[in-house]
């Protein structure tokens, strides 16, 4: 993860703002940062992680092979993005002019330690596990913020290195003085590290389309994530995976780690009062000490930061719920410190919810508009007035219609009477020969029915001669005529209150 203004050739930067004092060049180390002791996967294998601040302390047979191990990496064209190696005497000030770290096999307690080991004719290709630097990300005044390049030896594969020293570069990084870390470059190919960020809680920052020419994938340009994290003191509740390995290990041999100290056991001693180890089981039930479980009150706990990606990645899919929903079903079987960290890198790693679609709703308006019910526009019937002998026999047809349907003929009433009279706003499942015996309100708030109206007393519809058809229908339209001038109570009736 070389700096975004990383140029190998260029002359070093240095941290010249945040806190002072500011480094000076190949000068001496914070006498907080000493040599790191560190167990290896296999919790038997003790290793070393020395800081250098300068490329002159480094032996040169060292500082050679891990030239020619960057170089190595630089032409398999997957990891940097570099075309070209390094010449040798460039890697040394490119690598260690702010600050280095090398890990080597053993317990070396400084770097003159190194330098004797190389003496002693230490094959380094089996010795050196692997190394990183600190520098800063930019100049000047945001020099603060740092940016790392790791390097794993193909001895050191799949034994817990690059993690390790993952965590020694947050412990280190703000003791040199940086507040903030971010990785520039980490190509989605490149699985191994982008699990190992995840796990230690880097937030992926960015995304860079398409910027990688890799090698390993020569028809298409191959994304790439930045990584940002804040630094400084995680509190009493980081626990790393180192810490779980090494409780499961005191349980099952009933002996300490190498290298543990006297603090070291007793965490041991206490930690084992609360775990307990499950022995693991293979395919058909035979015994598989790899498949060893270690439990806390009745929950796995997940060690490995690719078995937990995994976990969190495998719930949310189940459902794609939130970050709080996958969290909890999670911490009922599983347990391993930030748990939420975990879910929020699946969940947006999920090809499903980073969809940025937005889902498209009906606005209440739409909703509460409803559908015409005629090509012309107009959802009401309109209705004759005069009592001639044609209109009032098609008067009686749209009744008996309402009576068989239950649904007013819209287009045929409309297309006969369009033009001729205004439309009257009254519900059409009302059959109008009856419309006339329910109360209306003309102000509002009194009840008044038609034969109140002045005028109407002799035209009521009710007392009219029942032998004589077409006078009652000519009474009823005139009713309705004289309905026409009171809005407020029709439209009341009509909206069927």
């Amino acid at each position: 993860m070389p700096a975004m203004l990383d140029d190998p050739t260029a002359s070093a930067i240095y941290r010249v703002s945040g806190p002072a004092p500011y480094p000076e060049p190949y000068g001496p180390l914070p006498s907080e940062i000493m040599p790191r002791q560190v167990t290896l996967r296999d919790r038997t294998t003790i290793a070393t992680l020395v800081p250098f601040s300068s490329p002159l302390q480094v032996p040169p047979r060292l500082t050679a092979y891990l030239c020619e191990l960057l170089n190595g990496e630089i032409e398999k064209g997957d990891t940097y993005p570099m075309m070209d190696g390094l010449p040798l005497s460039s890697f040394g000030p490119y690598w260690f002019a702010n600050f280095g770290a090398i890990m080597v096999i053993g317990d070396a307690q400084s770097a003159e330690e190194v330098i004797q080991m190389e003496n002693n004719g230490a094959d380094w290709s089996k010795n050196c596990l692997g190394s990183f630097y600190i520098k800063p990300n930019y100049p000047g005044r945001s020099s603060h913020v740092c940016n790392g390049g790791f390097l794993v030896t193909d001895a050191a594969r799949n034994r817990g290195v690059g993690r390790l020293m993952g965590e020694c570069y947050l412990e280190w990084a703000p003791k040199l003085g940086y507040s903030y870390s971010v990785f520039n470059l980490v190509y989605e190919t490149n699985v191994a590290s982008l699990r190992i960020w995840d796990a230690l809680g880097f937030k992926r920052i960015g995304r860079v389309k398409g910027c990688g020419n890799l090698r390993s994938s020569p028809d298409q340009f191959v994304d790439a994530i930045i990584f940002g994290r804040e630094l400084g003191d995680e509190g009493d509740d980081y626990q790393t995976e180192e810490r779980f390995d090494k409780i499961r290990f005191y349980l099952k041999t009933g002996t300490y780690p190498n290298g543990s100290d006297r603090a070291e056991k007793s965490r041991l001693r206490s930690a084992a009062t609360h775990y307990r180890l499950i022995p693991g089981e293979g395919p058909n039930g035979e015994p598989d000490a790899d498949n060893d479980k270690l439990m806390l009150k009745g929950k796995e706990v997940v060690s490995d930061p690719h078995k937990q990606y995994e976990i969190a990645r495998e719930y949310h899919n189940e459902t794609h719920g939130g970050i709080n929903k996958t969290t909890a079903s999670i911490a009922l079987q599983y347990h391993w410190v930030r748990i939420k960290e975990t879910v929020s890198a699946a969940i947006r790693n999920c090809s499903e919810c980073k969809d940025p679609t937005p889902k498209m709703r009906e606005s209440t308006k739409e909703r509460r508009t409803p559908a015409k019910s005629s090509a012309s526009g107009s959802s009401r019937p309109r209705r004759a007035r005069s009592g001639s002998a044609n209109e009032v026999q098609q008067v009686v047809a749209g009744a008996d219609a309402i009576d068989e349907q239950q649904n007013v003929p819209m287009a045929n009433m409309q297309q006969q009477f369009e033009g001729q009279y205004p439309p009257m706003p009254v519900d059409p499942r009302i059959d109008p020969r009856i419309m006339n015996q329910w109360p209306h309100y003309a102000d509002g708030s009194q009840p008044m029915v038609l034969d109140d109206l002045p005028g109407m007393a002799t035209h009521n519809p009710l007392k009219a001669d029942e032998e004589d058809v077409g006078a009652r229908l000519r009474a009823e339209l005139e009713a309705e005529i004289m309905h026409d001038s009171y809005p407020a109570g029709v439209g009341e009736m009509g909206q069927g209150r």
